[in-house]
C-alpha cells in the first residue's frame, strides 16, 4: 500500500492536516445546527457538547500536525531559540588528547630557535599545562584543530561553526599566548 499517509514526510502530514481541517469544519457546522435546539432539549445540548469535545480534539491534532511539519522542514524543534548548530560553549567542547598536543609542542620547540631554551624533558604534561595556561576555550579549540590535528584554517572554522577570519584571530591569539607562556614560564620552572 503506497498511500501518501504511509510515509512520515511533510507532505503526508499536510495531507492529514487538510483532512483534519475538513473534519473540524464539518463538526463546526453540525454544532451550529444543534445550537438552536440546544436550549430547548437536553439531548441536543448533550450532543452539542460531545461535538465540541470532538472538535477540540481534532483542533489539537491539527496543531500537532503543524508542529511536526515545522520540525521536519527545519530539522529542529519548533520554538527553540538555538538549534544544534548553535550550541553553548560547554556543549561544543571537544575532548583533546594532551599527548598529541605535547608531541606538537615538543616538535616545535626543537625546530624553533626562539624556543630552544625550553626543554620538555621529564615533564611534558607540566610544560603543556603551562603553555596552554590562559587560553580561552575557543583559542584552545582553534589551536588544537590547526596544530595538533592538522586541519586547515578553513576546515577548523567549519568545524567550529565560525568564520575563517575569527578562526585566524583565535589561532593568532593562542600562538602569542603559548609563546609568551613558554618564554616566561618555560625556562625557569622546567629544565
Amino acid at each position: 500500500m503506497n498511500d501518501i499517509t504511509d510515509q512520515a514526510t511533510p507532505e503526508s502530514y499536510r495531507h492529514t492536516r487538510r483532512l483534519l481541517m475538513i473534519a473540524a469544519d464539518k463538526l463546526t457546522q453540525r454544532m451550529g445546527a444543534l445550537e438552536d435546539q440546544a436550549g430547548k432539549e437536553s439531548a441536543a445540548g448533550k450532543a452539542w457538547f460531545d461535538l465540541d469535545r470532538q472538535r477540540r480534539l481534532v483542533i489539537d491534532m491539527i496543531a500537532s500536525c503543524s508542529y511536526i511539519i515545522d520540525w521536519l522542514e527545519t530539522g529542529r524543534m519548533p520554538g527553540n531559540r538555538r538549534g544544534i548548530e548553535r550550541r553553548a560553549g560547554y556543549q561544543r567542547e571537544v575532548p583533546t588528547d594532551p599527548s598529541v598536543l605535547s608531541a606538537v609542542l615538543e616538535g616545535r620547540s626543537s625546530q624553533n630557535t626562539r624556543e630552544s631554551t625550553v626543554h620538555l624533558d621529564g615533564a611534558p604534561s607540566l610544560a603543556l599545562e603551562r603553555a596552554l595556561c590562559g587560553l580561552t576555550e575557543r583559542e584552545r579549540e582553534c589551536y588544537r584543530l590547526s596544530q595538533a590535528e592538522g586541519f586547515t584554517l578553513a576546515e577548523a572554522a567549519d568545524v567550529l561553526k565560525i568564520s575563517k577570519s575569527s578562526a585566524s584571530t583565535y589561532l593568532l591569539r593562542a600562538r602569542r599566548k603559548i609563546e609568551a607562556n613558554l618564554r616566561d614560564g618555560g625556562g625557569s620552572s622546567v629544565g
